[in-house]
């Protein structure tokens, strides 16, 4: 919410009234920083001269946020040299038709190696021009957040962001009380133009709406920023998510986020944000995971087909969902590693107890021994036979199969007396069975960091 003040040092507040006036703060900090404005942080507002605010400033400050994803900018470093070989003239030609407002400017301009002076000089006289159209048409710039139409204007019936945008000749009568067009109601503001510049990230960004005071919404905010820089400066040849980085820094920070938190997410392939929203217990559960990386990739399962497992896992974190169908995911895949992080995360959600991973340890052993005298086709084929059977939930399958290990091997499964009195209660035992049935180096639950199978009679 805006409001406006007579007679102060400031003539205009902000008020963090719901996510998108907490961004707009956000991004308008950057600017009147970057600007060496003078503003005033609250914990209840954040305080600034509306003056402060013009077009020039603006592009000037988007010109330097967004650096070289300005083809101008890329350009003019592409000039500083005084001789040029032909693939670098080739890169400055093609530079000069990037997109439509460079071609445009630079109309049939070619690069020939003698008149960079001249096409210095273009980008000098057009900077703003060349600045503010490709901020505004740019799918990862404004474009991104909202409609390019509306950058610069002032407030208008609807919002510009999009996912709020409607065009209002058409359809807010279709979407007001009683189809009245006079009872449709939006809310829109100049500074959501300031939005982009709250949001971190590449393909997928995110804003933190830690609002517990103004300047901590601030903080936190840069932070994440910070964090994400450091992993990339860290690992330059590795993609780096803000996704990835914000769930990192809570699991290993409690000082980070250690409360209920909404996250703001926006992708660049939907026109509309969605909502994270992180609970005090999704964040305790994140801390006792221990490891978040390993979750941390994609399968790819057709022509134009992924299965983001970073995504399912935390979505299953966040709305405290248990995690079987990734478990038996990757079951079938033999991911012997995965799984068991996978079903340690089960007994998070779950909250299972000592008991239940005494059971697990058990379970374990007893797989692995089994494995151990079991020829090689065999092991295979039992081992898909239990996957399946966890898979399509018969669950009398399973234990049939348990039976014939037992008498084929003669080892005795103490765990199996939980699955027939409760199944579905005790799926875990199950799981870690299943996935235990390899001949692979032992790869141990991270809750059996001491375990140790001789200790058990088997």
């Amino acid at each position: 919410m805006i409001k406006k003040v007579n007679d102060a040092l400031f003539n205009t507040h902000v008020i963090p009234s719901d996510w998108r006036y907490s961004a707009a703060i956000v991004g308008l900090e950057k600017y009147l920083y970057n600007q060496n404005l003078e503003y005033e942080i609250k914990d209840e507002y954040f305080a600034f001269n509306q003056e402060d605010i013009t077009r020039e400033r603006f592009l000037e400050f988007a010109e330097e946020y967004y650096s070289l994803s300005f083809p101008h900018k890329r350009l003019e470093i592409q000039l500083r040299k005084d001789e040029f070989s032909q693939e670098e003239k080739k890169q400055i030609n093609e530079l000069l038709k990037s997109n439509a407002i460079m071609k445009k400017i630079f109309g049939k301009i070619k690069f020939d190696g003698d008149n960079k002076v001249e096409i210095l000089e273009c980008i000098r006289k057009n900077r703003l021009i060349l600045t503010q159209e490709t901020f505004r048409n740019k799918s990862d710039m404004y474009a991104d957040f909202a409609n390019p139409n509306l950058l610069f204007e002032e407030k208008r019936d609807c919002c510009r962001l999009w996912g709020y945008y409607i065009d209002g000749a058409r359809k807010s009568k279709n979407l007001s009380f009683a189809f009245r067009t006079e009872s449709f109601a939006s809310e829109d503001c100049q500074l959501f133009d300031f939005i982009p510049f709250a949001f971190c990230g590449e393909r997928e960004s995110l804003f933190i709406n830690d609002n517990y005071s103004v300047k901590q919404l601030i903080d936190t905010n840069q932070q994440l920023i910070d964090k994400l820089r450091e992993e990339k400066e860290k690992k330059p040849d590795k993609y780096q998510t803000a996704r990835k980085i914000l769930f990192k820094s809570i699991q290993e920070s409690s000082a980070f986020i250690d409360y209920d938190v909404e996250v703001m997410t926006k992708n660049r392939n939907r026109d509309f944000f969605e909502t994270l929203y992180i609970r005090k217990r999704s964040i305790d559960i994140l801390s006792e995971l221990e490891v978040y990386e390993p979750f941390c990739f994609s399968v790819q399962l057709g022509k134009e087909y992924y299965l983001d497992v970073q995504k399912e896992v935390m979505d299953c974190i966040l709305n405290l969902k248990d995690a079987d169908e990734l478990i038996e995911f990757f079951l079938k895949r033999d991911s012997e590693y995965l799984v068991s992080l996978l079903i340690k995360l089960n007994l998070l959600i779950k909250e299972r107890g000592i008991n239940m991973t005494k059971g697990m340890t058990v379970a374990y052993a007893c797989a692995k021994k089994v494995a151990e005298r079991l020829p090689e086709n065999k092991r295979k084929s039992y081992r898909q036979r239990l996957t399946s059977s966890l898979a399509l939930k018969d669950y009398s399958a399973f234990l049939d199969i348990l039976a014939q290990l037992s008498n084929y091997t003669d080892i005795q499964f103490d765990f199996v007396y939980d699955l027939f009195e409760n199944f579905e209660d005790n799926k875990e035992l199950a799981y870690t069975f299943a996935n235990a049935m390899t001949k692979k180096s032992k790869v141990f639950l991270q809750s059996f960091d001491n375990y140790n199978s001789s200790q058990y009679d088997i």
